[in-house]
């Protein structure tokens, strides 16, 4: 055997381990570096910024979203501490942090830091729930590259905000669940409680994480799919008496422990902001119990309160208004509407040149999501209401479950009369991304398992366009310098409603 064929042998054998290295240091790359540019805030920060110094310094506050997600930005910034020698008093006497109040040479490195790398490790439990459904490590790679190289992503992921934290959770409850169907082990209440554990997690960040809920229903049908097919109403009510506490209770005893953590971190009330906190609350707080339980049990109706009366607040979507970056969710699948974020401009040998940080669509990445839910719901139709039978009984209901969870997602956030943004649409793009893989090896299912080098030559070559076209469009992601001609050439379509500055 020759030297060659000895070692083509043993990257063969080894690439288990070594695709998915590359595909993680790939993301890392792609999301990671310079990601402390641009050096000032831009869109949420300026808000989640506030609240994370809150926790450093131990202010009592109240917000939207639930706590973890802020909390972990506060990890950052003290894990890495490069502004320790900094005054940042400022920031915890507001809610909405402007750009003079920042001390001279701050950094963000440390209050980007989990959301940037959580979703660059997000790529690697995307990379394990696709192989550990197709059992092919080049398929898994392949559709990985959407993640990786999406320019929305990307842009949101790089900053002090809540999607690029909560992906990561998402993907690790998906991961999970998809773990314990493929193991070929009965499902125990263990497999229901750590799942819980997971999703209790991704609730913990924003709400909408609660379409994972369906997880729950899922495991049950795999778990008692025989009883369900001999209708056996006795059997499957008995084990539903068992598997909801089994998943719920962990799932609550989650969000009541991370909600406890950030009613104890207030133990200070500063420039008078008590966010109408009940005076049994403010009592506790005030004479130092911030981590009593009755500061908790009355801190934990008060945040909740204010959690609703602040989203019932929030402006209705208005088309109409100048200015407004909000949009119809039914647009959010062709990228409508992008938003910029902030931008720099500069004159260069008399050229205006002018650096965005935007969010915008791959549209590579997101038109084949959009084929790929209506190639589902085709095969859906076909399947339960024509009563075709389908080539492959297990591919086909990993279809089924993603594309539920796709759909579920946008018929829940179509009911909301609050202001939405295209941002609010990465949830169930990740879920579109996951189902665009199930449905290409559903239909290429024989080429894929002969190895066919048709197949994965075209597959090679849509991967090149991915990244071809998420070049193109990088300078919003990175805030490169663009001319307005440079501008024109990438504003590809009118729904998009991008403006060049001028």
């Amino acid at each position: 055997m020759s030297q060659v064929t000895k070692t083509l042998t043993v990257v063969s054998h080894y690439q288990r381990y070594w695709v998915p290295a590359l595909v993680l240091l790939l993301s890392l790359a792609v999301y990671g570096i310079n990601y402390t540019s641009p050096k000032s805030m831009f869109w949420d920060e300026n808000y989640h910024i506030a609240s994370a110094e809150k926790y450093l310094d131990g202010v009592l506050f109240m917000e939207l979203h639930p706590p973890l997600g802020k909390m972990l930005i506060a990890f950052g910034e003290k894990a890495l501490g490069v502004n320790d020698h900094l005054d940042k008093s400022a920031l915890t006497r507001t809610d909405y942090v402007k750009g003079d109040m920042l001390p001279d040479g701050m950094s963000f490195a440390g209050f980007r830091l989990a959301s940037t790398f959580l979703m660059a490790f997000s790529a690697l439990l995307f990379y394990g729930i696709i192989w550990r459904i197709i059992r092919r490590t080049w398929v898994a790679a392949a559709f990985t590259s959407l993640l990786i190289f999406d320019n929305a992503l990307v842009v949101h992921s790089r900053a002090a905000m809540l999607e690029g934290i909560q992906l990561f959770f998402i993907l690790l409850a998906l991961y999970y669940f998809t773990r314990v169907i493929t193991s070929g082990e009965p499902i125990r209440l263990k497999h229901y409680a750590l799942l819980g554990v997971f999703i209790g997690l991704v609730v913990s960040i924003k709400f909408n994480g609660a379409v994972l809920l369906l997880l729950f229903v899922m495991l049950y049908g795999v778990d008692q799919w025989d009883n369900v097919r001999r209708f056996d109403w006795a059997a499957l009510f008995k084990r539903l008496a068992v598997t909801v506490p089994a998943g719920v209770l962990p799932l609550l005893a989650v969000f009541a422990s991370i909600l406890y953590l950030h009613i104890a971190l207030g133990d200070e009330v500063v420039n008078n902001k008590t966010y109408k906190a009940s005076d049994e609350y403010l009592a506790e707080v005030r004479a130092g119990r911030s981590h009593s339980l009755p500061a908790f049990y009355h801190g934990f109706k008060d945040n909740l309160r204010y959690m609703l009366e602040y989203s019932d607040g929030v402006a209705r979507l208005d088309i109409c208004k100048p200015g407004e970056n909000g949009s119809y969710a039914i647009g959010w699948p062709l990228g409508n509407k992008s938003i910029n974020y902030r931008w720099d401009k500069n004159t260069v040998d008399g050229q205006a040149q002018v650096r965005y940080i935007q969010i915008i669509a791959n549209p590579i990445v997101w038109f084949s999501v959009v084929v790929g839910i209506v190639l589902s719901l085709g095969l859906a139709l076909s399947r339960f209401v024509y009563g075709q039978q389908e080539k492959d009984p297990r591919l086909f209901y990993w279809v089924m479950a993603f594309t539920t969870l796709y759909v579920s997602y946008m018929i829940a956030i179509l009911q909301i009369e609050r202001v939405m943004y295209l941002y609010h649409y990465l949830v169930p793009l990740v879920f579109g991304m996951l189902n665009l893989a199930m449905i290409f090896n559903y239909i290429f299912r024989e080429e894929i398992l002969a190895g066919n080098r048709h197949t994965m030559v075209n597959v090679g070559l849509f991967v090149l366009l991915v990244i071809g076209v998420f070049a193109y469009f990088a300078p919003f992601s990175y805030g490169l310098p663009m001319t307005e001609d440079q501008f024109e050439a990438r504003n590809w379509f009118h729904l998009w409603q991008m403006n060049v500055v001028r």
